[in-house]
């Protein structure tokens, strides 16, 4: 009996960490897409420099190779966006076909403090 409860709680301790990982991937790419929709040129512009920053110091171009660099990150940048828009509601949709499954297997109480944690990292994904 005492080894199923063993089995039982690490099953909900490994379930409750997958799901707290999954709200941390989720957080992290929601604040990316916020900050997307919120400045969108200041970001992909940022990102084009960025980028062809550290390409033109690793690799020694030109400020002509470099000016070339970031226009064509800036050109694929916005193809890029397009897809990762599309990608998101069905990253959303399997986490929460994944709480939800998650539910199923837990008791009562189990799926209060469940509820509670996914809060939590919501209060604080929010508060970022």
């Amino acid at each position: 009996m005492c080894s199923v409860s063993n089995k039982t709680r690490t099953a909900a301790v490994v379930v409750v960490i997958v799901a707290f990982l999954a709200g941390i991937l989720v957080g992290v790419a929601g604040d990316h897409f916020y900050l997307i929709r919120l400045f969108p040129r200041h970001t992909a512009r940022f990102s084009a420099d960025r980028m062809a920053e550290r390409l033109a110091g690793e690799l020694e171009l030109t400020p002509q190779q470099r000016t070339q660099v970031q226009q064509i990150i800036e050109r694929h940048r916005a193809k890029i966006d397009a897809i990762m828009s599309n990608a998101r509601p069905q990253v959303r949709g399997e986490i929460d076909a994944t709480n939800a499954d998650i539910e199923t297997v837990l008791t009562p109480a189990q799926r209060t403090k469940f509820a509670t944690l996914r809060m939590r990292v919501g209060a604080r994904r929010r508060a970022r």
